[in-house]
């Protein structure tokens, strides 16, 4: 297994691995995706076995209040890759290249409904921190996570 970062033609098996993942409203558009993984500030971490994407997350950097914020955009994986520790893995990667860019703290957004990402963020260190009504939609909450990742 190799993590990496993202390089041209990534994007078609993000895309696709995104689909398999995610069911609408949750998924990105191929557009959005593109936008997310190649914004200036974003760090993307590439799961890649035998040249396949079986994996990746995406970080977008942001400064909120003065302070410099990694946000996790999405975290991917692959069906067959899942409970193997791959997930976090790549949520490690994503924070330590966080903590990298002078981020002091690490937030997300996750499904109400979504209890096994719930678990998961919580066993990563990851705290409720506010419910963000609609977030995903109409009648589709959200709710928010944080980590404090300085050194």
């Amino acid at each position: 297994m190799v993590l990496r970062g993202y390089r041209d033609g990534d994007l078609d098996g993000m895309f696709r691995l995104d689909e398999v993942c995610f069911e609408t409203p949750f998924r990105f558009s191929r557009a959005a995706m593109r936008r997310f993984a190649e914004a200036r500030r974003a760090r993307v971490v590439i799961a890649e076995l035998g040249g396949e994407l079986v994996g990746f997350c995406i970080v977008h950097v942001e400064t909120v209040e003065r302070e410099e914020v990694g946000y996790v955009v999405t975290l991917d994986v692959a069906l067959a890759w899942r409970r193997q520790g791959l997930a976090g893995m790549l949520m490690e990667r994503g924070e330590a290249e966080a903590r990298e860019a002078g981020c002091s703290s690490m937030a997300l957004h996750v499904f109400t409904g979504n209890e096994a990402a719930i678990r998961f963020y919580e066993r990563m260190g990851y705290a409720f921190w506010a419910r963000d009504e609609d977030f995903y939609g109409v009648g589709v909450d959200g709710l928010v996570y944080r980590k404090g990742i300085e050194g």
